[in-house]
């Protein structure tokens, strides 16, 4: 996790957890919007072999949520767990989202926001400050909800501009 993006200039250090819910509240439904009015052929196209397609960034995202709210769950629950990095761009590629369906990906992603903002406002200020080791590097909680917002804020430009919806 960086704490601020050098492509989209998100500051992940500025966010407190009580307004993540309703950030990514609003954010899921500009995915979903977007992702519906990109047509299916260009829901999967890459634009280059290393960039990811809309479906596949969408994919990434309802996977991401859920790992943002295990370790919150994990933070809240055990002192300091170590939880090693995890390859974004393998996990894509092993869970073949270029070819799931957009629609139960949207359904699954809905739902994995619900779960993380329920987890999210049952945060007390403890709770908040909490930490982590992820990948050698110890984060807070609140870091950890400020990621997921930056993860959807972050893909949404994606999808748009590779959708050409931008």
């Amino acid at each position: 996790m960086e704490e601020i993006c050098t492509e989209c200039h998100f500051d992940e250090s500025a966010t407190p957890p009580r307004e993540v819910p309703a950030a990514l509240a609003s954010l899921k439904i500009e995915i979903s919007d977007s992702i519906r009015s990109i047509p299916g052929e260009e829901l999967r196209r890459r634009p280059a072999p290393t960039v990811w397609s809309p479906v596949e960034y969408l994919g990434h995202l309802r996977e991401s949520m859920a790992f943002h709210r295990w370790l919150i769950e994990r933070a809240v629950s055990e002192d300091n767990p170590h939880i090693p990095a995890v390859d974004p761009d393998k996990s894509v590629a092993q869970a073949e989202y270029v070819n799931a369906d957009p629609d139960e990906l949207l359904t699954q992603f809905d739902r994995r926001i619900r779960r993380l903002c329920e987890a999210l406002t049952s945060l007390d200020e403890a709770a908040a400050v909490r930490t982590l080791t992820l990948d050698h590097r110890r984060v807070a909680v609140a870091l950890v909800a400020g990621s997921a917002w930056h993860e959807c804020h972050h893909h949404l430009r994606d999808i748009r501009r590779i959708g050409r919806l931008e």
